[in-house]
């Protein structure tokens, strides 16, 4: 066996190949088999070596002295249509008695080589069809493809890494389906991905889309800068008319003053008229412009009196927005604590809180609606803590309505899913109280809503007070609050 490297004695000539080969010329060649270290199966006979450069005659020319050089070695001994002498037998070489050994070349590529990879892969195929074989053998060093990562491994086990081993891999976020390396898909889920659920702002168990969050917590944000906008624009009008009030009642105390004055005066005057007739005379200019300052003053004490009416026409309008922006803020909490508190899988665990006044009041209290996902049936539950029907003032009665909702026309019906309703364990014993029913098909209370609710039906003797109120290893009733849960059976619906 011998090995040769195919350093030297190639060159980038243009070759015609013959159609059985599957190089399409002799750069193409020269360039995959450059560095490589070929292992011919049997000795290299003499004539497959270039006796210039000692190299493999990968592009063979044949002079006419019958010697075999490769193409860059045979030009360096005729250039430019010079005429030289042959390195072996001194022979004039001519440029035109050149030409390619196509023959030589066919024998060489069809000789048996090693597998360069050897001895991990023990292939022996034609010089010919090393390319093609390299192409797909297991034990060829190959770079991982994934973007960043820098290792090499063999062929056979490069996909198992690119798949499972590589840290740089792209993997789809289960939650918003987008794609990320694997080293960063935890700190996307756990700080940017939108479809997570993320823990209510509000401290409660439930349980909210980051995106929906975010969204809200803008509104009220919004919401809550244009109330302090307002709040700021009626406290200047507050203060504005606390300030024309405090000059109207200065004006008002002066213009009582000058009143009792001008009184005064005109008593003094009616008594010193007799006496003092010239003297008045003198002094009544005085009096008359004195009259005319306080006249001015009554003007304009009345234009602040007209001012002040445009500022409580402004604060009533300033009052108006900010009570609609109040409603608004109002509307959107209803709805934050709404959607904060929706399920779509089919479950629903209600706390009823007020226990005993709603014993005792006899009234309905309805759950919030819960659906069986998120395009599917629409149901809330209606507990009459006093007793229904049979039940009344004995039992604790329960009822499951199905609710109009809005995927309605594409869902089957009649409703025909089995409903689980349980009285939950407070005391930690798990001593559930649970009943189950079966819808009836015929019953107007499983067809498709025609208003916003079908009739209630359910269990009107679900459990007795006694039961509820004293149980023997459970604690149904804590604090005036228990817990009910309701449980609808999925099986066999197709989501949308």
């Amino acid at each position: 066996m011998q090995v040769w490297s195919t350093t030297s004695g190639l060159m980038a000539a243009e070759v015609k190949e013959c159609p059985e080969f599957s190089w399409q010329n002799s750069q193409e060649l020269e360039s995959f088999l450059s560095d490589l270290k070929i292992c011919f199966v049997m000795r290299l006979e003499q004539q497959f070596v270039c006796p210039s450069c000692s190299g493999l005659v990968l592009n063979p020319h044949q002079t006419g002295c019958g010697h075999i050089f490769c193409a860059q070695c045979i030009r360096t001994y005729v250039e430019n249509g010079e005429v030289s002498k042959c390195p072996l037998d001194n022979i004039s070489i001519k440029s035109e008695e050149i030409f390619q050994d196509n023959c030589c070349k066919r024998e060489l590529r069809n000789l048996e080589v090693y597998c360069t990879n050897a001895p991990d892969c023990t292939q022996r195929i034609p010089l010919c069809n090393l390319q093609d074989h390299l192409k797909a053998c297991p034990y060829e060093h190959l770079k991982c493809s994934n973007s960043g990562c820098t290792d090499v491994l063999l062929r056979k086990n490069l996909l198992e890494h690119q798949r499972n081993v590589c840290s740089l891999r792209l993997e789809p976020c289960e939650h918003c389906g987008q794609s990320y390396p694997v080293s960063k898909l935890l700190d996307h889920q756990k700080t940017s991905c939108p479809e997570v659920e993320v823990q209510c702002s509000n401290k409660c168990p439930q349980m909210i889309k980051r995106h929906k969050m975010e969204q809200l917590q803008q509104d009220m944000l919004v919401q809550q800068g244009t109330l302090k906008d307002h709040s700021l624009v009626l406290g200047s009008l507050d203060r504005n008319i606390s300030l024309c009030d405090s000059t109207l009642t200065t004006l008002q105390r002066s213009v009582e003053e000058q009143s009792l004055r001008i009184c005064s005066m005109q008593h003094e005057l009616e008594d010193l008229r007799g006496v003092l007739g010239s003297e008045l005379h003198d002094e009544l200019p005085s009096l008359r412009a004195s009259l005319d300052s306080l006249r001015q003053q009554v003007a304009v004490t009345e234009s602040l009196r007209e001012h002040l009416g445009v500022l409580e026409q402004t604060c009533q309008r300033h009052t108006h927005l900010l009570d609609i922006h109040l409603e608004q803020l109002q509307f959107n909490e209803q709805r934050f604590h709404q959607l904060e508190s929706t399920t779509f899988d089919g479950k629903l665990i209600w706390k009823v809180r007020d226990y005993w006044r709603w014993k005792e009041a006899g009234t309905p209290v309805n759950s919030m609606p819960f659906y069986t996902s998120r395009s599917g049936y629409k149901l809330s539950i209606r507990a009459y803590l006093g007793g229904d029907s049979s039940g009344r003032g004995t039992y604790l009665s329960l009822y499951v309505m199905i609710m109009r909702g809005d995927f309605d026309s594409l869902l089957p019906w009649p409703f025909c899913q089995n409903i689980t309703l349980t009285l939950l364990d407070q005391s930690g014993s798990r001593n559930h109280a649970s009943s189950t029913f079966t819808p009836d098909a015929i019953s107007d209370s499983f067809c498709r809503p025609t208003s916003d609710s079908n009739v209630a039906t359910g269990f009107p003797r679900f459990i007795s007070h006694s039961d509820l109120e004293i149980p023997r290893n459970a604690v149904y009733v804590r604090d005036d609050t228990l817990f009910i849960k309701a449980k609808v059976d999925t099986t066999g619906l197709e989501d949308l």
